[in-house]
């Protein structure tokens, strides 16, 4: 809300927090900062003459921050939660305080590089100023550059913040610089309490007896996917059968990465008529039940996922803010082959979005639009323990299939790296980039001391879907 008070000075400036978006600043305990934290790596060099590279991202940053004005607005909070907390300018920005530098000592090598990875997410944002930093590294073997970039899940929505970085990342060498605002930025006023509890307490409506209350949009709406609601509160609220990595979690971080080529997945896809993210979950299966064999646990038939989904319409693709939703999906992780796998998850996911359950999410999280936010408060604290009733979050973001630059330098790996939930000591994310599906994996090392082990359970099931797909059909 903005506008030029009376006497030419200007209105206090604020924005509300959608529901979504607040609900991952009341969800947040200590322990599990949810912001979403991403490791690119970049060439050393630029590919043109006088090139900045990876190291003058802050440069590039400065240049094109007016077109991210969230980038410069931090959170503020109504009085007694009578509304969600609000975006404001941050009268104190400074840009140095979100960049960091780090120099790996020598040899500079991956494990090295992974104990700062994790260390660096396993801090809270600030929540004083802006919700992001970046941590630009060097001293890493062969001369890359690596770009530790966190922002919080309230600031972005991780489906599609590949939209945002896409203002920091350039589709060519020699990327482009933007038109500077022409007066510069000034911060705006911040409102007082009674500008925040104001509106409040007029978002009221008359009823037939002439008494006012507040009318919940949801209820006006004409158009509810009522079974696929059902199906979902039935999900959410089943118990879930609890796994070794289903503890109370610390504040200690590890994590391993893997790289398996797209084509696998795409192959999948073609042969079977699955989709790729059916085919990822396949691999996410099969990786599970030989960790869990190989560990010599009772393999569990099924385990329970949940999978964030992006709901975000065309129009809405580069605006900030979450617009995610999600799935609970019963994996297969009994004694099966690969093939059965994927086809029972092809039937799963294909049942589950018949029924809409992704869209009866959204809806259900739309529920808390009207909800006094004094409550979600409340319920954030007890919701979010454990996360939507499953085992493991699992998180497939689609990303650019062809390479992208910063300074001139190209970008070669994308690796992300999802926040951990109460009693989810165990979490995956995945991401493509020009060819290749980055998986991330992090867990609290005192719960899953082994998620080396995990990751080579996942290459080898990825192993076996190459060849899967490359056999000739029986």
């Amino acid at each position: 809300m903005s506008a030029v008070a009376s006497g030419g000075g200007a209105a206090p400036f604020y924005q509300p927090l959608s529901a979504r978006d607040a609900w991952f600043l009341y969800a947040e305990r200590p322990p599990t900062p949810l912001d979403i934290g991403t490791v690119y790596v970049f060439e050393g060099g630029s590919q043109v003459p006088g090139g900045r590279g990876a190291l003058g991202v802050e440069e590039t940053i400065k240049e094109r921050i007016h077109l991210v004005p969230r980038y410069r607005q931090r959170i503020h909070r109504v009085p007694w939660n009578l509304a969600h907390p609000v975006w404001i300018d941050d009268p104190h920005f400074d840009l140095g305080a979100h960049i960091r530098r780090e120099v790996l000592p020598p040899p500079g090598n991956g494990a090295s590089l992974r104990r700062l990875v994790m260390r660096i997410l396993a801090r809270p944002l600030d929540m004083r100023r802006p919700l992001w930093e970046m941590t630009i590294v060097t001293g890493l073997r062969g001369g890359r550059v690596v770009i530790v970039n966190r922002a919080h899940h309230a600031m972005v929505d991780g489906v599609s913040s590949v939209d945002i970085l896409a203002l920091l990342l350039d589709p060519d060498p020699e990327g482009y610089t933007p038109e500077p605002p022409a007066d510069g930025w000034k911060p705006r006023p911040e409102p007082s309490s009674w500008d925040l509890i104001r509106p409040v307490l007029w978002n009221f409506h008359p009823t037939e007896k002439g008494e006012r209350t507040r009318l919940p949009a949801l209820w006006r709406s004409r158009r509810l996917p009522w079974t696929g609601m059902l199906k979902l509160s039935g999900t959410i609220f089943r118990p879930s059968p609890d796994l070794f990595f289903n503890r109370k979690i610390g504040t200690q971080r590890t994590g391993r990465g893997l790289k398996v080529p797209l084509a696998t997945f795409k192959a999948l896809k073609d042969r079977f008529g699955c989709t790729v993210n059916d085919a990822v979950l396949a691999v996410v299966s099969e990786g599970l039940h030989r960790w869990f064999k190989g560990r010599g646990e009772s393999v569990p038939e099924k385990v329970r996922v949940f999978c964030p989904v992006s709901v975000r319409s065309d129009d809405g693709r580069g605006r900030l803010g979450n617009q995610i939703s999600g799935m609970v999906l019963e994996l297969p992780t009994g004694d099966l082959t690969i093939e059965q796998r994927l086809r029972q998850i092809n039937v799963t996911t294909g049942d589950l979005k018949r029924t809409r359950q992704a869209v009866a999410a959204d809806k259900l999280a739309g529920l808390a639009d009207w909800a006094p936010a004094s409550l979600l408060v409340l319920a954030g604290r007890l919701m979010s323990n454990p996360q939507a009733g499953a085992n493991i979050n699992v998180t497939n973001i689609p990303g650019p299939q062809f390479p992208l630059y910063s300074g001139g330098a190209q970008l070669l790996e994308v690796w992300p790296f999802a926040p951990l939930y109460p009693s989810m000591g165990l979490g995956v994310a995945i991401v493509s980039y020009n060819g290749d599906a980055y998986f991330g994996l992090t867990a609290d090392p005192g719960i899953v001391p082994d998620v080396e082990e995990f990751t080579a359970r996942l290459e080898e099931a990825a192993v076996q879907c190459t060849e899967l797909a490359a056999s000739s059909p029986g």
